[in-house]
């Protein structure tokens, strides 16, 4: 009689522990949907704040060879030197190829490259995208 009576609670035990093992399961194949989900919306989010700012600084760089176009005497040889190398770094930019890890070392150099032109140029230094200014003003 007596294993009889352990038995039930070792059934009992088992329920527990087999309940306990299911619900990790299923929290563990439902953290990994929300994580993929929330890792998507956000790579999109970051991959679209680059693409804009590598956008504005391509456009800056075309308005500039426009102007030296229509004025060659506008832009001094260091000038020239400086919007080569800028031009060279945009050619270069792994825009393409989200998986490169060197992305955000290139952007953070892209960066100092734009502001030394810009300086040298005499032009607004800074990217300030609009999204981060639109709610700045209030009155």
């Amino acid at each position: 009689m007596v294993d009889d009576g352990d038995d039930l609670f070792g059934e009992a035990l088992s329920v527990e522990e087999s309940s306990i093992q299911k619900g990790r399961e299923d929290g563990i194949r439902d953290g990994m949907v929300a994580g993929l989900a929330e890792g998507r919306e956000l790579g999109i989010q970051k991959g679209y704040e680059i693409g804009q700012e590598v956008g504005f600084y391509a456009g800056c760089l075309r308005t500039w060879r426009a102007l030296q176009a229509s004025d060659p005497g506008l832009i001094s040889e260091r000038q020239e030197k400086g919007l080569a190398a800028l031009e060279e770094m945009l050619g270069a930019f792994p825009l393409y190829d989200p998986q490169d890890e060197s992305l955000l070392d290139a952007l953070e150099r892209l960066r100092g490259r734009f502001k030394a032109v810009a300086s040298a140029l005499g032009c607004l230094q800074e990217y300030y995208p609009r999204e981060a200014t639109e709610g700045a003003l209030s009155f």
